[in-house]
């Protein structure tokens, strides 16, 4: 047998794991076996996807499923998800925005105490995030772009190497790369509206909220020629293009999060208004920072669609270089190059690492289907794909489109990376290698927020779903604000099916039109 205990679990791990050892030889094998499948059976029932028609495509699924899951230290609120499992030392199991915005949401659906757990990780390394702020002159929380056990920053300022010279490359990830920690603000938001847990966000989740309400507060910059509030020196989640001024996506980001805070402290006030009082006092809260929070929400400069629709990803981004990541390979002296700052080939051009301009979309449903066709038009010739984290996003973009087989081929470029190993190990001279978890995470978007069309707000659930023709059907389930849901799409119709032990029914839209399913009964929409 082999047991594995540490430190986080208890205090004398190796006398707790003799004691186990001891336990499981005397229970047996077969009886250890059992226990095993019974976990598994009940975790498949909750998260499985299940695909008529396609063997292989269903077995990718699985495969990622289940890294998803066994990345996930679900049984603890104090250890981050790794951003390559089990599977490698690389990133030493420290956790990235991936934890939230990629691996959460099956987990929000499926198991909501791992959700929450995740999401009281950080609520633990609030400090590790106060004092990274404070060492880079800045108020609040500003989260760890790679963060372990204490929430403090291990991403090294040094992070890849020039190939051709051997001299290390500043990069600014852990210092500019502000957006991880609205991007925590957005994911209590959406855990709210999908479980309707007020309890969560005042015992945990405000104190969260407030801080990074400081922190952007303290790193915004009033332009007064503007009499706007932008954010300068940064960079988006396209890695390439470093010390940019006011990347679409961190703004939007930060607006959101913003009036989160404002959303949540307005709440308590009047109705936990004690709650709000002890926290106030605890980190010192004055009336005036929420005041200047309601001032930079208005005012902050968010990039608009322009005359074509389109949304520029940063300040002067259009004026750089138009051409292709075809086209840059060709540049390349060694294929092993860091593409991106200060020097690297994409760096004066268009070509971007991943989804940017398109992940806003994914996260926020404010854009019109004529914005987001154009933005995708543009930018996806443009975009290299260099991180596991974008084909994803483009699936999910594309099905909201209607483009069924465009987003398919982004399925299986998604659903593949580590089966058939398509991305590299080393960039820049640093190994970054292993299962890629985010993608993982990333497939169970694609087809329940992609293929069914999946999406919560303010006003509730709706679906807009198409189905690729390489499949017969999907069904997988949800749990919705404590209501379970089965949900089957096939070519021609959408079936929702309530649990029998549902509390109320179950509202929600399929293509705009509303429908309500009580428990026990089943709604098919033809479509």
């Amino acid at each position: 047998n082999m047991l594995v205990y540490s430190s986080n679990d208890l205090k004398n791990p190796l006398e707790k794991a003799v004691e186990a050892a001891v336990e499981a030889t005397a229970e047996g094998y077969q009886q250890l076996k059992q226990e095993h499948q019974h976990v598994w059976d009940k975790k498949w029932e909750l998260m499985d996807i299940k695909i008529a028609g396609n063997q292989l495509d269903q077995l990718a699924v699985h495969f990622n499923l289940y890294h998803n899951v066994i990345a996930t230290p679900a049984h603890s609120e104090y250890l981050p998800i790794g951003a390559r499992g089990l599977s490698c030392q690389a990133y030493q199991g420290a956790a990235f925005w991936d934890q939230e915005i990629f691996n959460l949401p099956m987990f929000l659906f499926t198991e909501t105490k791992t959700a929450k757990n995740i999401l009281k990780y950080r609520y633990h390394t609030l400090d590790g995030a106060r004092k990274k702020a404070k060492d880079l002159g800045y108020d609040g929380a500003f989260y760890a772009w790679i963060s372990g056990k204490s929430g403090q920053e291990l991403c090294p300022s040094f992070f890849f190497k020039d190939v051709i010279s051997g001299r290390k490359i500043r990069n600014h990830f852990n210092d500019w790369q502000i957006h991880v920690s609205p991007d925590i603000s957005y994911t209590i938001w959406k855990y709210y509206i999908a479980t309707d847990d007020l309890d969560f966000v005042v015992d945990y989740g405000s104190e969260i909220l407030f801080e990074v309400a400081r922190f952007l507060h303290s790193r915004v910059h009033y332009n007064q020629y503007k009499d706007q509030y932008e954010i300068i020196r940064l960079l988006g989640p396209d890695e390439y293009h470093e010390n940019v001024d006011n990347n679409a996506f961190t703004n939007y980001q930060t607006r959101y999060a913003l009036k989160k805070a404002l959303y949540f402290y307005y709440k308590m006030e009047n109705e936990y208004p004690e709650k709000l009082k002890a926290l106030k006092e605890k980190i010192d809260l004055q009336e005036k920072e929420v005041t200047a929070w309601q001032e930079i929400a208005e005012r902050i400069y968010l990039p608009e669609p322009d005359e074509n629709m389109l949304i520029e990803q940063f300040d002067g981004y259009f004026d750089l270089e138009d051409t292709t990541a075809e086209v840059l390979e060709e540049r390349l002296i060694d294929k092993q190059e860091y593409w991106g700052w200060p020097n690297g080939v994409a760096v004066f051009t268009q070509v971007i690492k991943q989804a940017d301009v398109i992940q806003l979309f994914t996260m926020h449903d404010i854009f019109s289907e004529e914005v987001l066709a154009a933005n995708y038009d543009y930018y996806e010739p443009r975009t290299q794909h260099g991180s596991s984290l974008s084909p994803s996003q483009y699936a999910i973009v594309a099905a909201r489109l209607g483009r069924a087989e465009e987003a398919y081929d982004y399925f299986e470029a998604s659903a593949f990376i580590d089966l058939m190993s398509t991305n590299k190990a080393v960039s820049g001279g640093t190994f970054i290698g292993g299962v890629h978890t985010a993608a993982a995470g990333g497939i169970w978007q694609l087809i329940v927020n992609g293929f069914a069309g999946m999406n919560i707000n303010r006003k509730g659930l709706s679906f807009m779903p198409i189905l690729p023709e390489e499949w017969d059907s999907v069904e997988f389930k949800l749990n919705y604000k404590a209501n379970k849901l089965k949900i089957k799409l096939s070519s021609d119709s959408f079936t929702v099916q309530a649990s029998a032990s549902n509390k109320t029914s179950v509202e929600f839209k399929v293509e705009d039109k509303h429908y309500k399913a009580a428990a026990g009964e089943e709604v098919n929409i033809k479509i």
